[in-house]
């Protein structure tokens, strides 16, 4: 089997689309949303952590603590 490609605004092939694409793209919603949630954090953070708290498989709670660096 080809790798999948983009199609152009002319209707040509594009570039292969990167497996990590398609595997966000067959995630759940939910399990899509909680990942750009958690992207997020991790960039608006400088120093500090972020907690994935689960229960029976699942995510259930996001802790974060910042930590400000003190010159």
């Amino acid at each position: 089997m080809s790798p999948l490609r983009a199609v152009d605004g002319d209707g040509s092939l594009g570039r292969e689309i990167p497996p990590e694409v398609l595997r966000f793209a067959a995630m759940p919603a939910e399990q899509r949303k909680l990942l750009l949630h958690v992207h997020d954090l991790l960039g608006g953070i400088a120093y500090g952590t972020v907690v994935l708290v689960l229960q029976d498989g699942k995510v259930i709670q996001v802790e974060t603590s910042e930590k400000i660096r003190l010159k």
